[in-house]
C-alpha cells in the first residue's frame, strides 16, 4: 500500500512500503524468480522502487486471488514526482499556501497586485493603495494555482493487475468542515508512454497496450466508498517487454488535481486528504 497524504491543498507527504535498489543493465523483473514465475508488479519514483507479489510468502504458497491486494514485500518508494521530472514533491512549507488572486472585474485575476515575488500570498505581501473594493472585488484561488498534479513509474511482469484508489477526510477544521468535500476536489488520471524526466529515460522497453484508464471518476467522492479502479492492466505478460534497466520498462501514471473555485466568502480552516493506492490481481 503506498498513501499519499495532503492537505486541502493538495500538498502531498507519502509514506510507502519498500526495500531494494535499482540496479543496472538488468531489472529486478529480469533477476527474480518469484517475480518471473509468479508475476509481480513494481512502482517506482526514479531512485527506488517497491515490488508488489502474487506468490504469498507468509504461507509460502501460490497465489493471490484474483480481485485480492498484491503483496507488498519492500520499502523504499520515496515520495510521488511533480509531473514531467523526478522533483519530489515534499509541498510548501506552513506559512505558505497556493496562489491566491485578487479580481477587480468578477473575472480577470491581478496577480500582480499582491505577490511580492516567491508566488504566495502571504505576510510579505502588501495591498496598500493599488486597489479599491467594490461590488465585484474578489479574493478567490487564481487559476493556475488550483492545480496540483504528481506522477509516479509503474511497470509489471506475467500478471494482470489493477491499481484502484481510496480517498478519505482524515481531518477538517473551522469553515472547511462545512465548505469543501471531497465531492469538490476533481482528479484527472492519465498515462505516459515514453519520455525523459531530468534524465530519466522510460518507456523505452515497456509495453503500454492493453491498458486502461477507468471512466467514471471525475472527482475524489468517486474514490470515497470502496478502492475503486483508476487503472487497469490487461496484458498477461504485463509492462515489461523485454531485459534491460528498470527505468527502461516502465510507464508513466499521471494524476491532476483541481481545487474548487474557492474565495474567502467559503471562508478558513484546513483538511487533511488522505489518497490510498494499491496493487490488485485481477483474472
Amino acid at each position: 500500500m503506498f498513501k499519499n497524504r495532503k492537505l486541502y491543498k493538495i500538498i502531498a507527504s507519502l509514506a510507502l512500503i519498500s526495500g531494494w535498489q535499482v540496479t543496472a543493465h538488468a531489472s529486478f523483473l529480469d533477476d527474480d524468480f518469484w517475480c518471473r514465475t509468479y508475476g509481480c508488479a513494481v512502482v517506482h519514483d526514479g531512485q527506488n522502487f517497491d515490488v508488489y507479489d502474487n506468490f504469498i510468502f507468509a504461507t509460502n504458497s501460490c497465489c493471490v486471488a484474483n480481485g485480492a491486494q498484491m503483496i507488498p514485500g519492500s520499502s523504499t518508494f520515496g515520495q510521488f514526482n511533480l509531473t514531467d521530472s523526478l522533483t519530489k514533491h515534499v509541498g510548501p512549507n506552513s506559512t505558505q499556501s497556493m496562489y491566491i488572486g485578487l479580481t477587480q472585474d468578477g473575472s480577470t485575476i491581478s496577480q500582480a497586485l499582491l505577490d511580492d515575488g516567491d508566488g504566495y500570498l502571504d505576510a510579505g505581501d502588501n495591498f496598500g493603495g493599488v486597489f479599491s473594493m467594490g461590488s465585484l472585488t474578489d479574493i478567490m484561488l487564481d487559476g493556475p494555482g488550483k492545480a496540483y498534479s504528481h506522477s509516479f513509474y509503474i511497470t509489471s511482469r506475467n500478471t494482470k493487475f489493477s491499481l484502484r484508489a481510496l480517498a478519505s477526510i482524515a481531518s477538517s477544521t473551522d469553515d472547511f468542515a462545512n465548505t469543501i468535500t471531497l465531492d469538490d476536489i476533481n482528479i484527472d488520471a492519465a498515462m505516459t508512454r515514453r519520455g525523459n524526466d531530468a534524465g530519466f529515460d522510460f518507456g523505452r522497453r515497456a509495453r503500454s497496450n492493453k491498458i486502461t484508464v477507468e471512466n467514471g471518476i471525475i472527482d475524489l467522492g468517486d474514490l470515497q466508498a470502496v478502492p475503486t479502479k483508476m487503472f487497469s492492466f490487461n496484458n498477461n505478460s504485463g509492462i515489461r517487454r523485454r531485459n534491460g534497466d528498470l527505468n527502461e520498462q516502465t510507464i508513466r501514471l499521471d494524476f491532476l488535481y483541481t481545487m474548487p473555485d474557492y474565495d474567502m466568502s467559503m471562508g478558513v480552516g484546513s483538511m487533511n486528504i488522505d489518497m490510498v493506492f494499491d496493487m490488485y490481481k485481477e483474472p
